[in-house]
């Protein structure tokens, strides 16, 4: 009987030193679980090289690939070698359904991926998610989806986002309408005809009209026709106080020499969206541009923006100019990563049960700048709440991000400012 309480105290004592070795960042902590703790972490990209939002898609791959460097390195330094990080493939979803679901089906059946990264389109990400990443378990979060729909998808839990949701952007939108153009004013409306576009074009008329603003002509356009003077026409009809526009650049580089032609559209009494929140795509439109404002969420004031801003201007070369939405693609990697490293595993049915957990509440705030002390913590068996370079992530049941800041930009002698922000919270 002394003996086995002699051998129960000895093991007590020990569990105390390696939790205390946890507490204070000891690598004593992480020995029990690097035994049995063993994966490699296969991740797939579908991002838009081309088509619509061709602008952005390359830049959001360079920071997946620098997430997953960066993972890869802390695993390195504690000496987790049964642990890995790997980008199998980064897939053009050509910012449509089609291009995605085929993408995707690729990196499931071939690649064997358990995270997807993709797509930025709600009309393309939608479609990828319910033909192959939900039925066949496999993670997929999207860095920029935000139609309101995704919300509600039965998921099983495999859908996530970092972008918020388009139902807060309708609210933001309908409220710089009214500051821009006056309360009771006229406003015609015109979007692409897309999941993103058409559900953000409702939003906005429902908030617009609930704020006591009136909408004059509403109007919908496919994104792969040829010639928009049509549309043109009846978006500049009557005599609206202003304009709200919402498509992604490609289309709308064909749509605004269609206004000018109008005589009547100035970019200044029109408003858009995140979309052509974009200082080279806005150039290249030249003086068409000059004086439009829009509408989009942020990450300025985020935990990692500064830091996030400060890497990638040092360490990413050779990429297209910075757009401030590369922290959504960064996000998503390393929270995969953690998630994982939470599970003990990649398998995408155990990697989806963790990832609400290293995103919030409750543990210890850690950036990406503390990817060491997050592994040595959840290796501990403690918790963590990663505090992204896009925002504080926090997801909800939904896989949406628990809170979201929002600007209304300007744009006017080829640079963007911020005129004014909104803060979300739950």
């Amino acid at each position: 009987m002394k003996n086995w309480r002699k051998a129960v105290g000895a093991a007590l004592l020990l569990a105390a030193v390696a939790a205390m070795a946890g507490v204070t960042g000891g690598t004593a902590s992480t020995t029990a679980a690097q035994k049995n703790c063993s994966f490699q972490l296969r991740i797939g990209d579908v991002l838009p090289f081309t088509g619509g939002l061709a602008a952005y898609g390359a830049n959001l791959d360079r920071a997946v690939k620098l997430a997953v460097d960066m993972d890869n390195a802390t695993l390195k330094r504690l000496k987790l070698s049964k642990m890995s990080v790997k980008l199998v493939a980064s897939e053009d979803g050509q910012t449509q359904a089609a291009a995605s679901v085929e993408a995707a089906t690729k990196l499931v059946k071939a690649n064997h991926v358990s995270v997807i990264i993709g797509e930025m389109a709600s009309g393309a990400t939608i479609p990828m998610a319910q033909s192959v990443a939900i039925p066949n378990h496999v993670v997929d979060i999207s860095p920029t989806s935000s139609a309101p729909q995704i919300t509600g998808i039965k998921d099983n839990g495999y859908l996530w986002r970092v972008y918020p949701s388009d139902y807060l952007q309708g609210r933001v939108l309908a409220q710089a309408a009214i500051g821009a153009f006056g309360k009771g004013k006229v406003v015609n409306v015109g979007a692409r005809n897309d999941a993103f576009g058409t559900a953000l074009e409702q939003l906005f008329v429902a908030q617009y009209k609930k704020l006591g603003g009136k909408v004059g002509q509403t109007l919908r356009w496919n994104p792969d026709q040829a010639n928009y003077d049509t549309e043109a026409g009846r978006l500049v009809s009557g005599s609206p106080a202003g304009y709200v526009i919402i498509d992604f650049p490609e289309t709308f580089a064909k749509f605004a020499p269609s206004l000018v032609r109008t005589g009547k559209w100035q970019a200044s009494r029109t408003l858009m969206t995140e979309a052509l929140r974009n200082e080279d795509v806005l150039k290249g439109l030249g003086a068409p541009a000059e004086g439009l404002r829009g509408t989009a969420a942020t990450s300025e004031g985020a935990p990692a923006r500064a830091a996030f801003d400060a890497l990638w201007k040092r360490v990413v070369k050779g990429a297209k100019p910075y757009t401030g939405f590369e922290g959504t693609a960064f996000d998503a990697a390393n929270l995969a990563f953690l998630a994982a490293v939470k599970a003990c595993s990649a398998a995408g049915p155990k990697l989806k049960t963790q990832l609400r957990a290293v995103s919030g509440p409750p543990g210890k705030k850690l950036t990406y700048r503390k990817l060491d002390q997050a592994v040595k913590l959840l290796l501990a068996g403690k918790d963590i709440n990663y505090e992204g370079a896009w925002g504080p992530i926090d997801w909800d049941k939904n896989g949406d991000p628990g809170s979201a800041v929002y600007e209304i930009w300007k744009y006017a002698n080829g640079a963007i400012t911020t005129q004014r922000t909104i803060t979300f919270k739950p």
